[in-house]
């Protein structure tokens, strides 16, 4: 125990080593492209989803009105994501402010974090609720149209895709989304204590 008490007082004496604020500089805005990037694929991919769902419900006709109804759903949930994503993009990319005020971009960043970290929790558990009732209210057209056993594997599918999405895919981007923010935050902070 005397040892491990020796190894702490040790590591709180020791220097921290200074951080050259260019290479600092450098690693946040690759990060903040590479983020950017990111979003902006999303946003891109989002909206080519939004206008093929748009296409296919003016050219198809639908035999159920729930048909209609779960389009309609898909693509509120489509355009709430897209104005998000577009939103978030264009906030990120406006953040030049970074070399005057590095502790009110920290601050920025870590409130950034808060809200992404909501629209991934809650705001998620809302749209991927729609995206189920709509996947339900789709189901009734694949009655009419499909055969018992290929509306079974319709409805197997989509309850696979939605565990998935819940459980695993979500999961792993919400880690990496919150790695990629934390890192940027823990080199400002770094940066900022070598000043004070």
């Amino acid at each position: 125990m005397k040892d491990f008490e020796a190894i702490k007082r040790l590591w709180q004496i020791q220097p921290t080593e200074p951080v050259s604020i260019e290479d600092v500089f450098t690693k946040i805005n690759e990060e903040k492209r590479g983020y950017a990037r990111k979003l902006l694929k999303q946003t891109i991919i989002v909206a080519i989803a939004l206008f093929l769902i748009f296409m296919v419900w003016l050219t198809a006709t639908f035999i159920t009105w729930t048909s209609h109804l779960a389009v309609l759903i898909v693509m509120g949930c489509l355009i709430y994501y897209f104005s998000i994503q577009l939103e978030d993009y264009l906030k990120i990319n406006k953040t030049a402010f970074i070399f005057k005020k590095p502790d009110e971009y920290i601050a920025y960043l870590k409130d950034y974090k808060k809200s992404r970290f909501k629209l991934n929790t809650q705001s998620y558990q809302v749209y991927i609720t729609f995206i189920s009732i709509a996947l339900v209210l789709f189901a009734f057209e694949m009655y009419y149209v499909l055969p018992l056993s290929l509306l079974l594997l319709y409805l197997a599918i989509s309850i696979i895709w939605i565990l998935l999405c819940q459980f695993v895919f979500m999961k792993q981007f919400n880690k990496k989304e919150e790695q990629r923010l934390q890192e940027i935050i823990n080199d400002l902070e770094r940066l900022s204590q070598q000043f004070l």
